[in-house]
């Protein structure tokens, strides 16, 4: 499950795959792009070998090495306990605690400390699939709607949905994600039907299924339930009777059982505060709900690295097990993506092995866990706090057991203009909307250009193949082809590994907007992104007030969040058009109680009033310069205001006195050019 939105209550967020670490922070939550992760060879906490070890077969030397690494690295990273566990040859090596579990009790971390494992349950949720396709009980490439129970998934593409492309994350959903309040204290002592969270969260497939890859956290819900109905038995009940009591894996439930409550590692933000004690919606969530410790993931990793077999039982059949452990998924075949409930995440830091992962984030607990089958080799890191301490031990550990060869450099060949034809134009991720990437064509190369941080960032694209290109800093970007020849997406699984990024067709220029206004390019993006239309034909009426309830469609449009299902707590809004938006901006928390319970959603906004909408978009928003208002700014908006100022975020009509002092025209009303400026410049490329 992925970071997200922060809730009123916790900073409730789910990791996808790599969630909280490869997203970059454009939309809520505190990750971090790719690019910031440790290059192979800068690792800071890696010890240096007088000789570099052939892989982790000696007990001693690998205890060594972790001894030395989590030494340093729990207090460079504000970490209080970890779990480390090393598997080689169907022998644990090491599993081993560091620090607390609870550092305010001095618990020291163990193998038997219980954690919340986050997405790494979707990798036991594709074991339970596999498991059922072993006995025929479930098809793979059969329609998903045979396992539903009567649960209907809206589909108009023509192609039926299946497990194989749920497994892969290749569905095809318009929002396939969870809301914010997924993990909540509300939700202590609660059950929710996995059934019901189904219903609730609805995606709808709009792209065929099996085309293109984008994170899927309800594909594994979906899954999940698919088990039940083919089984007759709860999904924990399910995984407890036929993946755990017979791996041996006595710690290891998808509820909270008072036993395993008892022996739970306190959850800790960044900051080292413990997060209060939340529940889960669904109670049985099979896409991130898994509870487990070190000695029981140690059972798992070996069973997966021994064909399916533990001890004289075969829990998966070895087609099974290849299915989790060879890629099936590539956007090109120099980039793996996806095996069943596996990926690729941190494969820049592999060393050139091969590797299968799989990581989860779970508020207060960040894990992963990586298979190297051709070395029979495992490793599995947990602890509790939201920090990226799992990607610097992952490259201290492979720079310190498989230290990279030469390599012979790739190479580039310079692309004509006419052929960089059609890479260039606007790319928009299918997992996180409002990261956009620009491709433009300089003198024999591609350029590619987004805002990263409210700051832009440009590298150049050196092509290798026609469809394989490399950035400045050697990460490799693939393109993948239409049927015609045209670009149909782009992957940079650098900077968002999460997801294709369509490229967006150019659409006709408004006949009300002129090339020669300041506001023609933003209004160009925003159409050309399917973010705003004409109001008739061409036509853009670029001047005309917007309203608060345009205002609100037009930014949740931007940023990619869909429309809430829930009942609005506004008495003025019930039949409204953007009813579902208004809600769906409440629950983000983009909008306050309003008096009276109204929120005069035809009223004209003004300026002031998007200002402080726009600053609640819980992005990195720099401090700036100290700003000195003229004019009239509401008290209650002078803040949102001057966090715009300090941002470098003003318009044309916005005015600097020769005092200093910016007059942002609070209380003028938002024409529609200017709030199509203002969503382009917070959230997307220059």
């Amino acid at each position: 499950m992925r970071k997200k939105r922060v809730s009123k209550v916790l900073a409730v967020t789910f990791s996808t795959s790599l969630a909280a670490t490869c997203l970059i922070t454009l939309v809520g939550g505190h990750s971090v792009s790719a690019e910031q992760l440790p290059l192979k060879g800068q690792t800071t906490t890696a010890i240096q070998p007088a000789a570099a070890p052939s892989g982790p077969v000696d007990p001693k030397e690998v205890e060594a090495f972790a001894d030395s690494y989590f030494g340093e690295s729990l207090k460079k990273f504000n970490v209080p306990g970890a779990m480390f566990v090393v598997v080689q040859d169907g022998q644990v090596v090491l599993s081993k605690g560091y620090g607390y579990a609870n550092k305010e009790s001095k618990t020291p971390v163990d193998s038997n400390t219980v954690f919340r494992i986050g997405s790494i349950s979707k990798t036991f949720t594709a074991a339970a699939v596999l498991q059922l396709a072993d006995q025929g009980k479930i098809k793979l490439d059969q329609d998903i709607q045979s396992y539903l129970g009567g649960i209907t998934i809206p589909n108009s593409t023509g192609k039926p949905l299946t497990m194989e492309n749920m497994l892969t994350h290749m569905t095809g959903f318009d929002f396939p994600y969870e809301k914010d309040d997924d993990a909540s204290p509300d939700l202590l002592n609660q059950e929710t039907s996995l059934r019901d969270f189904l219903i609730d969260r609805m995606p709808t497939i709009v792209r065929t299924p099996g085309e293109a890859y984008q994170y899927d956290d309800y594909a594994f819900a979906l899954a999940g339930y698919a088990v039940e109905q083919v089984t007759g038995l709860p999904f924990h009940e399910y995984m407890d009777k036929n993946i755990f009591q017979p791996l041996g894996m006595n710690s290891s439930h998808d509820l909270v059982t008072p036993e395993l409550k008892a022996r739970m590692a306190t959850a800790y933000d960044p900051q080292g505060t413990p997060y209060p004690e939340y529940g889960l919606y669904p109670t049985d969530m099979p896409q991130g709900g898994m509870l487990s410790t070190g000695s029981d993931m140690a059972k798992f990793m070996i069973m997966l690295l021994q064909n399916g077999k533990a001890g004289d039982r075969q829990i998966l059949i070895e087609q099974s097990v290849e299915r989790m452990s060879k890629f099936s998924v590539f956007a090109h075949p120099a980039i793996p993506i996806t095996s069943y409930g596996f990926e690729s995440i941190f494969n820049e830091l592999s060393n050139g092995q091969y590797v299968v992962g799989k990581g989860g984030n779970i508020p207060g607990y960040a894990t992963w866990t990586w298979l190297l089958p051709e070395r029979n080799t495992g490793l599995f890191v947990i602890y509790n706090n939201d920090s990226e301490l799992r990607s610097d031990l992952y490259a201290a550990f492979m720079d310190h057991y498989y230290p990279k060869s030469t390599e012979t450099p790739e190479s580039v060949s310079p692309l004509a203009e006419q052929q960089a034809a059609r890479y260039v134009g606007l790319y928009k991720d299918l997992h996180t909307p409002a990261f956009v990437t620009r491709i433009t064509y300089n003198n024999g190369q591609l350029v590619a250009e987004d805002r990263y941080k409210l700051g832009n960032s440009k590298t150049t694209l050196k092509k290798i193949d026609p469809l394989l290109f490399m950035d400045d800093l050697g990460n490799k970007i693939a393109f993948l082809e239409q049927k015609d020849g045209g670009i149909a997406y782009m992957y940079r699984p650098a900077k968002a590994p999460i997801a294709y990024s369509p490229k967006m067709q150019e659409k006709a220029l408004f006949s009300d907007v002129s090339k020669e206004s300041p506001y023609q390019p933003s209004i160009e993006k925003l159409h050309s992104l399917d973010i705003i239309n004409g109001r008739d034909g061409r036509s853009f009426d670029p001047k005309a007030p917007m309203t608060r309830a345009e205002f609100i469609t037009m930014l949740l449009h931007a940023v990619g969040y869909p429309p809430s299902k829930s009942k609005s707590g506004y008495t003025d809004i019930e039949h409204h058009f953007a009813v579902k938006e208004i809600q769906a901006a409440v629950e983000n928390h983009w909008l306050r109680d309003e008096p009276g319970g109204r929120f005069e959603p035809d009223r004209t906004i003004t300026r002031e009033e998007m200002a402080v909408i726009l600053t609640r978009i819980p992005l990195p928003w720099p401090l700036g310069d100290e700003v000195r208002l003229a004019g009239q700014t509401d008290e209650s908006a002078i803040k949102a205001v001057s966090k715009l100022v300090a941002a470098g975020v003003t318009d044309p009509v916005t005015i600097t006195h020769s005092d200093g002092s910016v007059d942002f025209r609070s209380k003028a009303p938002l024409l529609r050019q200017e709030a199509s400026f203002f969503i382009d410049k917070v959230l997307f490329v220059p």
